[in-house]
């Protein structure tokens, strides 16, 4: 049986929001209950949040929510350290019986079940979302490619790891595979796309 396992890069700084992003309010949920909320409707086994900053906050808030069904991976050098290291953090710890990992940051919400299902069944060993041309996240990666982003030391973090490996693309219903919370602006664009999407 295939085993999908699902990483939810929460390490960062939130630097440009000024406030905790995987924590913000959207719609009654968190952000990152959002996000989790789409992995575990799938079926994904395990859900793997990458920890940083207010670790402890973030893992108690989740153990609550979502009892037995969310693991912890800690960056210690989150503060100094890129996302690429969370990255590397999480894929060393998906169980060896695990034959694929979905990858995205907490802000980024607006994916759901249905594009999860479509990106699994595409062969390749990455495959993204795109709309319209833009490529967006969640991004599956087997685990024919996780020794290849492990050992990569060169520039471009993933994208440098991945650069030779073809890619799939699944193209998505609408643009909230693109919408993340990095700013306030941003944050605020994605409310909107919500709010107009459940109108």
């Amino acid at each position: 049986m295939l085993m999908n396992g699902a990483l939810i890069l929460a390490a960062g700084l939130s630097s440009r929001m000024g406030a905790f992003k995987p924590l913000l309010d959207l719609a009654g949920k968190t952000l990152i209950e959002h996000v989790i909320g789409h992995f575990c409707l799938f079926g994904c086994q395990p859900i793997l949040v990458v920890t940083g900053r207010d670790a402890q906050l973030l893992e108690d808030f989740l153990t609550e929510k979502f009892p037995g069904r969310i693991g912890f991976v800690r960056n210690p050098d989150y503060a100094s350290s890129d996302m690429f290291a969370s990255v590397k953090l999480g894929i060393k710890a998906l169980p060896a019986d695990c034959t694929g990992t979905f990858l995205t940051p907490a802000d980024i919400p607006l994916f759901d079940a249905a594009l999860l299902a479509k990106m699994a069944a595409v062969p390749a060993q990455v495959v993204r979302p795109s709309y319209k041309g833009k490529a967006g996240h969640p991004v599956f990666l087997r685990k024919s490619v996780w020794s290849r982003i492990l050992s990569y030391r060169g520039d471009g973090g993933l994208k440098g790891a991945l650069q030779t490996e073809p890619q799939a693309f699944v193209e998505a219903a609408h643009e909230g595979i693109l919408l993340d919370a990095d700013t306030p602006e941003d944050f605020q664009r994605l409310r909107e796309f919500l709010c107009r999407m459940t109108q």
